[in-house]
């Protein structure tokens, strides 16, 4: 029994060269049962791999302080602190 791998391309190369409608239903129906195995056979080896680990977490710095984003414009905006320093209004 060939792999799934296998079944997919050569279904892929017998759809190309395809003619008949029927012909080219029947690969597709199978194509895409071939490409369902597949994905199911890498969801069941690699479902719980970690692919992704969070380098905070892992190096224990916090997240960054979430603050309203108007909030932290206001507070670093030069022209009002310019305006301030001058004792204009």
């Amino acid at each position: 029994m060939p792999r799934v791998e296998d079944t997919i391309r050569s279904l892929c190369s017998e759809l190309l060269s395809a003619s008949d409608d029927k012909e080219l239903g029947r690969i597709v129906v199978e194509l895409r049962e071939a490409m369902h195995r597949h994905i199911e056979q890498l969801r069941g080896r690699y479902g719980s791999y970690p692919f992704l680990v969070e380098r905070r977490t892992r190096n224990q710095i916090p997240p960054p302080d979430t603050k309203d984003q108007t909030d932290a414009a206001r507070e670093t905006n030069p022209t009002e602190v310019n305006c301030l320093e001058d004792g204009a209004t």
